[in-house]
């Protein structure tokens, strides 16, 4: 059993995390022979430090580098509500590309009772994801496999867009600039998601309210290219101001929620919302 102080202990639990190995407060509370609130204690000043971010049970890396498996646990319910409001958007038999990510995976788990789709992705999850009720056709990119992101990447995924034209496509969002655009951490990634828009007749981006103001090193799509955005609660004031002049469609959750309520009869939110 470790014995440790406790600024090591810390100094071992943020390693561990950053790794990306997942942890549970029983478990590293029973290894390091000290109480769970203990270790809770330590995860509030590791957090506090800004070095991770807790989740129920545990804990996450910090920031948006995090393992796909671990940023599915941030955020969680947020994107479970943007994800159902994506089905009513597409219709049956549409050509759509799903990028990777945990809130697309989110969509494709939500997208498995239909419409019947045709998708391209580049994530062998969404593929997995999507085998449901609504027998959807679904064809992988080929790529390299990036096993933090469960993703495939690199000439292949581009050359595979580059094919074809979508009727839609449903892209998930690294930041959100109220000035810029969409923005990415890498060159890589500005190049994918251009590619996407310009092949696609409609591009759907998925965000929880997280992103917003989040900063990225590249811009990939300005404002006025964006076509629609779900989300799960309303973009802060100027930045819906912003949206709303570059003609971008906006749909929450808060505004679906009010909607249901106001018209019950109706099982799904027609047209939008411009927030």
């Amino acid at each position: 059993m470790l014995r440790l102080t406790a600024a090591s202990r810390q100094q071992a639990l943020a390693e561990m995390i950053g790794a990306g190995t997942g942890i549970t407060i029983s478990d590293v509370a029973e290894s390091y022979g000290v109480s769970t609130e203990t270790i809770r204690r330590d995860l509030l000043q590791l957090e506090k430090n800004g070095l991770i971010k807790r989740v129920h049970g545990g804990a996450m890396p910090v920031g948006r580098e995090a393992p796909v498996a671990l940023r599915m646990q941030e955020n969680a319910v947020e994107k479970r509500r943007i994800a159902k409001l994506v089905p009513p958007l597409l219709t049956t038999d549409q050509w759509v590309f799903i990028t990777g990510g945990s809130t697309t995976l989110e969509v494709a788990k939500e997208l498995s009772y239909g419409p019947s789709l045709s998708v391209l992705t580049n994530m062998p999850a969404i593929a997995e994801a999507l085998q449901g009720p609504a027998r959807h056709k679904v064809v992988l990119t080929g790529g390299e496999y990036a096993s933090e992101d469960g993703a495939l990447i690199g000439s292949q995924v581009l050359d595979a867009i580059d094919e074809c034209v979508f009727d839609a496509s449903i892209i998930g969002v690294y930041g959100f600039d109220e000035s810029y655009g969409l923005l990415e951490a890498e060159k890589y990634y500005q190049r994918l998601k251009q590619r996407i828009v310009a092949r696609s007749r409609k591009a759907i981006f998925v965000a929880d309210r997280s992103k917003f103001g989040s900063s990225g090193k590249y811009c990939s799509v300005p404002l006025d290219r964006i076509g629609t955005l779900v989300t799960d609660a309303a973009p802060p004031a100027s930045l819906a101001a912003r949206l709303r002049e570059a003609g971008v469609r906006t749909i929450h959750h808060e505004v679906a929620r009010r909607q249901e309520a106001d018209a019950p009869e109706h099982t799904g939110m027609e047209g939008g919302q411009n927030d």
